[in-house]
C-alpha cells in the first residue's frame, strides 16, 4: 500500500480516546436521560403507594365508624391492654402491654340471627354459624344485641407461637417478634420482617346451641368466659383449642385453620388467625410507629409504672373512649307541683354521657363555686369518699384533703352506719356510670339496724292521740290522728318526737343531716277505714293536699309532711295543742295525719284495730325515700365515656425499593348510637 492510502486509512478510524471521550459523553447523557425517568418512576411509586394508603384508611375509618355507631354495646377497654410482643435490648422476647389497641362490640341482631333452629337448606356463615342472609338482611327491630361480637385488634402478621419462657407467664409467644425491615435495613434482613397489622374477626362466644366456643375461648386456662375474653395474649395463646360441648362440631379447629408452627395441634392463636383479617395490606403496611436512632435501631425506656425497660412504641389505630370534663349534671327535678313541692331538692343528676370507665371524678359542690372556700365531696369510683375545703386564695386544701371523711352509700351494711354523722360532712349517694346518673335518693330501710323493713305503726297509737288531746279542755276541736315516722319516745305523749331516733330499730341511729322525705316516695298502707265486708284489712291509703283540714279527711285518706314546717293552727279559736305536747314549734317531717273527724252512730272515723287474714293485727306499714343533699349543690363529673369513641388512625404503607413510608393519619369521634342507657 502506498504511503498516501495508509495515511487516508489512519485518518478514517477512532482512536481510543476518542472512544473514551464518546463513551464518558453517552453516560452522561444516558444519566440526563434516564435519571429523571427513574426518579419519575419512584415517585410514581410512591404517589402510588399515598394513593393505596389514602383509600385503605378511609376504607377501614368508613367501616369501623358505621360499625362502632351501630354497636349495641361496646367493652370496656380503657383498663384492657393488648399484649405486643418486642424485642428487648439485648434481643429476648418482652411482652409488653400497651392500652386502646383492641376494641371489642356487639353488633346489633339482623333477622334469623338468633334463631338457632333452621332448616338444613339455609347456608350458614362458617365462621359465625350464623344465617348468611342475616349478615345482609334487615335489623331485627326494636334494636336488640346480636348473637355475634366484632373484634378489632393490632396483632403481629405471623403470629406462629411456642411455648411462653419469657418469664411473663403468659400462653404463649410469637415464634418470631416483632421487626421491621424498611425502618431497620441495617440490621434487619427480609425474612426477619414481621409487622404488625390490624385485624378484624367476627363471632360468636357460644355456639348456635347455647355452648361456650372453647375453640375460640381459653375456659380451661381462665375459668369463665368472662376473664377468657379479656386475655390480652388471646392472639398468641399456644394452649390446645378444646372442642366444644356441641354435637354439632366435631373438631377444635375453626374453617381455615392451618397448622402455622408445625406442632400438630390446633393452637388458640392459630383459630383466631383464621377468624381475623387484615384489614390493611399485610406486605406493606406496620400498624405501630417506634421510636429508633439513626441506626434505625429501636430506643427503650423506663417505664414509670412497672419500671420495665419497654420499647418505645404506640399503635397507630386506638380505640379510646372520649374524655369529658367539668360536665355538670342536670338536675332531674326541681318541683314537683304535683306533690305540693315548688321547690324540692334534686334525686339525681344526669350527666350528658354514659357508659363510663373506672375511674371517674366526681364533685359535690356545697359550696358556691364563686366562694374563696371551696367545700365539696370527691370520688373516684373506688375507696372512700373525701370532703375537701379548698382555700381559692392560698391554692391549700385546709381540711380533709388528706384523710378525708367517710361517705356511705347505698346498699349499706347496717351496722357500717355511724351513730354520730358530722352535719355538712356526710352525704349519701350512689352512682351509675352506665346511665351517667348520680342518684341521691335511698329507701328508708339504710337507717336500720337489723333486717329491713318498712316502718310499722300501731293503727291504736293514732286513735290514742285523738283522745289524749280531745280530752285536754279547749282542745277538742284540734284532736287528730296522727303517728310520725318519726320514733316513740315513752317519756312525751305516744307519738312524741326523739330526734332522728328509727321506730324499728334495736339501737338508736342518729338522724341523718339535711335529711328530708322524697316527695311522693312514700307508700301508706293500713286497716281498711270503710264499713263493709274488708273493714279493717289491709289496703293502700291515697294521699290528700296537705293543706287538707283533717276533719274533712274521709277513710283511707292521709296528708304527710316531707319536711319540717311550722304548725298550721286549722282552728283559730284553739291552740295547737302539738306544738306544746312535741315541744316544739314545728310539725316535723314524717308527721301522717288520718281521717279525724268525730265518731258517730254507724259510721266510725277511727282507724280500726282488727287482725287479718293470717290471724296478724293489721298495722300501719309506711316505706319512703329519703335524701340529703341540699338544693344548692353542683354535681360535676369527669370521665371517659364509651358512648362516645374516639378512632385514632394512622395508616402507614411502605414503597418496596425506597423503603419511604407513606402514612395518612385519621381522627373521627364517633357517637354509639346504640348504646342503652
Amino acid at each position: 500500500m502506498r504511503p498516501s492510502e495508509i495515511a487516508r486509512a489512519r485518518r478514517g478510524a477512532f482512536t481510543l480516546v476518542e472512544l473514551l471521550v464518546v463513551m464518558a459523553i453517552s453516560v452522561i447523557l444516558l444519566g440526563l436521560i434516564f435519571g429523571p425517568m427513574v426518579e419519575s418512576f419512584n415517585l410514581t411509586n410512591r404517589a402510588r403507594v399515598q394513593v393505596l394508603a389514602q383509600d385503605v384508611s378511609r376504607q377501614i375509618m368508613e367501616q369501623l365508624q358505621r360499625e362502632i355507631a351501630d354497636g349495641v354495646f361496646v367493652f370496656d377497654n380503657a383498663s384492657l391492654p393488648i399484649t405486643f410482643w418486642v424485642p428487648d435490648p439485648t434481643g429476648r422476647p418482652l411482652a409488653m402491654p400497651v392500652p386502646y389497641a383492641m376494641l371489642d362490640l356487639v353488633p346489633p341482631a339482623r333477622v334469623n340471627d338468633q334463631n338457632p333452629n333452621l332448616g338444613s337448606g339455609v347456608p350458614l356463615d362458617p365462621t359465625t354459624g350464623l344465617p348468611v342472609e342475616s349478615a345482609r338482611g334487615p335489623l331485627a327491630l326494636p334494636v336488640a344485641p346480636g348473637r355475634a361480637i366484632v373484634r378489632i385488634w393490632t396483632g403481629l402478621r405471623d403470629n406462629a407461637t411456642v411455648p411462653d419462657d419469657s418469664g411473663a407467664g403468659l400462653s404463649g409467644r410469637p415464634a418470631r417478634l416483632y421487626a421491621n425491615f424498611y425502618d431497620n435495613r441495617r440490621n434487619t434482613t427480609f425474612d426477619q420482617h414481621n409487622p404488625f397489622l390490624l385485624y378484624r374477626a367476627l363471632f360468636t362466644p357460644y355456639t348456635v346451641h347455647g355452648q361456650v366456643d372453647t375453640r375460640l375461648m381459653n375456659i380451661g386456662r381462665f375459668g369463665s368466659l368472662q376473664a377468657a375474653m379479656r386475655d390480652p395474649n388471646f392472639f398468641y395463646d399456644n394452649d390446645e383449642a378444646i372442642r366444644p360441648n356441641d354435637a354439632s362440631i366435631a373438631t377444635n379447629a375453626v374453617p381455615g385453620w392451618k397448622d402455622l408452627n408445625k406442632d400438630g395441634k390446633v393452637n388458640y392463636s392459630e383459630n383466631w388467625q383464621a377468624i381475623g383479617r387484615s384489614l390493611v395490606p399485610s406486605d406493606r403496611a406496620d400498624m405501630v410507629s417506634v421510636e429508633r436512632d439513626r441506626d434505625g435501631r429501636p430506643l427503650y425506656g423506663n417505664d414509670p409504672v412497672s419500671g420495665l425497660v419497654e420499647m418505645r412504641i404506640a399503635p397507630q389505630a386506638r380505640f379510646q373512649p372520649t374524655y369529658v370534663g367539668n360536665d355538670a349534671g342536670a338536675p332531674a327535678s326541681t318541683a314537683d307541683t304535683a306533690n305540693e313541692a315548688p321547690a324540692v331538692r334534686p334525686t339525681s343528676y344526669v350527666e350528658a354521657y354514659g357508659h363510663w370507665t373506672t375511674p371517674f371524678r366526681l364533685y359535690v359542690y356545697r359550696s358556691s363555686l364563686n366562694d374563696p372556700l371551696l367545700r365539696y365531696f370527691y370520688w373516684t369510683g373506688a375507696g372512700p369518699v373525701r370532703y375537701v375545703e379548698y382555700d381559692t386564695a392560698t391554692g391549700s386544701i385546709t381540711n380533709g384533703g388528706g384523710q378525708g371523711e367517710n361517705t356511705y352509700f347505698y346498699p349499706l351494711e347496717p351496722t357500717n352506719l355511724p351513730n354520730a354523722m358530722p352535719a355538712g360532712r356526710f352525704l349519701m349517694f350512689t352512682v351509675d356510670p352506665r346511665r351517667g346518673i348520680v342518684n341521691f335518693a335511698f329507701p328508708h330501710t339504710i337507717t336500720q339496724r337489723g333486717a329491713a323493713r318498712p316502718i310499722v305503726l300501731d293503727p291504736q297509737k293514732a286513735n290514742d292521740e285523738y283522745d289524749y288531746v280531745k280530752g285536754l279542755p279547749g282542745y277538742g276541736l284540734s284532736s287528730y290522728r296522727y303517728v310520725s315516722l318519726l320514733p316513740q319516745n315513752a317519756s312525751t305523749n305516744p307519738n312524741g318526737v326523739s330526734l332522728g331516733l328509727n321506730p324499728n330499730g334495736a339501737t338508736p341511729l342518729a338522724r341523718i343531716p339535711n335529711s328530708t322525705i322524697v316527695p311522693g316516695s312514700e307508700v301508706v298502707t293500713g286497716p281498711d277505714m270503710r264499713p263493709g265486708p274488708r273493714y279493717g284489712q289491709p289496703v293502700a291509703y291515697r294521699r290528700a293536699p296537705r293543706g287538707t283540714d283533717p276533719r274533712t279527711l274521709g277513710a283511707n285518706e292521709y296528708t304527710i309532711n316531707y319536711a319540717d314546717v311550722p304548725n298550721a293552727n286549722l282552728n283559730p279559736s284553739d291552740p295547737d295543742p302539738r306544738a306544746a305536747a312535741m315541744m316544739t314549734a314545728v310539725q316535723r317531717a314524717g308527721t301522717i295525719i288520718f281521717d279525724s273527724q268525730e265518731d258517730a252512730s254507724g259510721a266510725p272515723h277511727h282507724l280500726p284495730v282488727a287482725q287479718g287474714p293470717d290471724g296478724a293485727p293489721v298495722r300501719i306499714s309506711v316505706t319512703y325515700q329519703i335524701q340529703d343533699n341540699l338544693a344548692g349543690d353542683v354535681v360535676k363529673t369527669d370521665y371517659l365515656t364509651r358512648q362516645l369513641m374516639t378512632f385514632g388512625l394512622s395508616v402507614r404503607l411502605y414503597d418496596f425499593n425506597s423503603g419511604q413510608p407513606q402514612q395518612v393519619t385519621l381522627t373521627q369521634k364517633i357517637r354509639v348510637r346504640n348504646l342503652q342507657r
